[in-house]
């Protein structure tokens, strides 16, 4: 059988070549349609992969834009809101993988921001100069999904200040403000006047000399002199008192580091290369302790105790007392706030939430503004309560309210910037109490103030990929 089959197979093949030449024509075309549908095959199988690679090579070039228009929409909101955070404090001592690994897992419980061709989400920490962005393509539930995330270093940079802000009375309050209680209480001088953006309160016989204007009632409208203009129903824009914005003066940050205290070089330190590039308070290199530069460090506080020069502290607050030994050496002080980044006021119950930054001048101290910063002595993150027979030559500025019950200085511009007040801080409204008085004779320059509401400028140093 197997001899016969072979016999008839090779017979009609035989037959086939012999009988025309179209069985030559069959063959031809049965080979060439099989190489064509093999060819085929190969191309389709090469169409779909390439297909697939080209897809997936386009979704890692969205993802990675997606990303960065992360990053985008997180330094603008960091540019609206300098305390913009999405998430809380992130873990010290990460290495690279545990840190992307930190990132995904606080953007899988975050709502995504839809974008183009995806979603992503920004990964801000509490209290750190870095962001992430984590994007999705085609979306964060895809199970085949492209996943990106970047890392970006930020930098700031300070607002740039107004015109410098020529104060035109000898204190001006944004809320309440009280002058005296006795016949020798008040605000002398030959541009002596006040102004209150609530109410101003006459306390006994006290003296304004100059204008005296107020939004609300105002005590003193009687005794104003021709060409003051309204007396009542004028409401002064007041710039806030932010320290920050006046930390590009500081030539000493005062810090404390581990419980202890130290000096690090501030942006106008003598030697600009110790001082930090990006000029955050206290990330210049160390360059003494406190002593060195006439302070110390107490368990209430930090002490003056006499010595040249700007100083910023990084939060807490400050005692200026009997024995500062100021005397001629010039000297200017800025006491931040321990929460500049999270404290808050609100206007409409007029309760604000500033821990520290109060200076307290006690005694006979006696203090003159350093020559590089102007005519500005004095600026407080919170308040500023003067007591005693003080000399302060110079402005002095609160971020909330300035008490007076002493009679601090020859020439004196006081601003109080808020209508806040900390429940239990040192001062509760801006009051000279008893024969507490002041004079201003005008002219006085105070750098960098003037700027309403001021934000510092966010930018990207540079981003990486995890």
């Amino acid at each position: 059988m197997k001899n016969h089959d072979q016999s008839s197979r090779g017979g009609f093949v035989r037959r086939l070549l012999a009988g025309s030449d179209d069985g030559v024509a069959i063959i031809t075309v049965t080979l060439v349609g099989v190489a064509v549908a093999g060819i085929v095959a190969v191309l389709a199988i090469n169409t779909v992969r390439n297909y697939r690679e080209s897809r997936e090579e386009r979704q890692v070039g969205e993802v990675l834009l997606l990303a960065e228009a992360g990053l985008d929409q997180a330094i603008f909101e960091l540019n609206q809101d300098n305390a913009f955070t999405t998430v809380g404090a992130m873990p010290t001592g990460l290495d690279a993988s545990g840190e992307e690994a930190w990132v995904r897992t606080q953007a899988a419980g975050m709502t995504t921001i839809p974008g183009e061709n995806g979603e992503y989400v920004i990964v801000k920490p509490e209290g750190t100069d870095v962001l992430y962005s984590v994007a999705y393509t085609p979306g964060r539930d895809i199970p085949s999904a492209q996943v990106q995330v970047l890392k970006a270093d930020l930098y700031l940079e300070p607002p740039t200040p107004g015109s410098p802000f020529l104060p035109s009375r000898g204190f001006s309050s944004a809320g309440n403000l009280t002058i005296g209680n006795s016949g020798s209480a008040g605000v002398y001088g030959t541009t002596g006047g006040v102004h209150a953006n609530g109410i101003l309160t006459q306390g006994g016989s006290a003296t304004v000399e100059g204008c005296a204007t107020a939004y609300a009632s105002n005590d003193f409208a009687a005794g104003n002199p021709p060409g003051c203009g309204p007396a009542t129903g004028y409401f002064e824009p007041i710039p806030a008192v932010e320290p920050l914005l006046f930390h590009s003066l500081s030539m000493y940050d005062l810090c404390v580091e581990g419980g202890t205290g130290v000096v690090r070089a501030g942006p106008a330190y003598s030697d600009t290369a110790k001082a930090a590039s990006n000029g955050l308070p206290c990330s210049g290199e160390i360059v003494g302790t406190p002593a060195d530069v006439g302070w110390q460090l107490k368990p209430a506080g930090w002490d003056y105790q006499g010595g040249a020069g700007v100083f910023y502290v990084d939060g807490g607050s400050v005692n200026l007392a009997r024995d500062s030994g100021t005397g001629t050496n010039g000297a200017t002080i800025i006491a931040a706030a321990s929460n500049e980044g999270t404290l808050a006021c609100d206007p409409a119950t007029g309760v604000g939430s500033v821990a520290d930054g109060d200076i307290d001048i006690t005694g006979g101290a006696q203090l003159t503004a350093h020559a590089s910063a102007g005519d500005l002595a004095l600026v407080a993150g919170r308040d500023i309560r003067g007591r005693g027979n003080a000399n302060i030559w110079g402005a002095m500025l609160a971020r909330e309210q300035i008490g007076l019950g002493g009679t601090p200085g020859a020439n004196n511009a006081l601003i109080g910037s808020s209508p806040c007040n900390t429940p239990g801080s040192p001062i509760a409204k801006n009051e000279f109490s008893g024969d507490a008085s002041i004079t201003y004779n005008g002219g006085l320059s105070i750098p960098g103030y003037g700027v309403l509401n001021p934000v510092w400028n966010v930018s990207i140093d540079r981003w990486s990929e995890l």
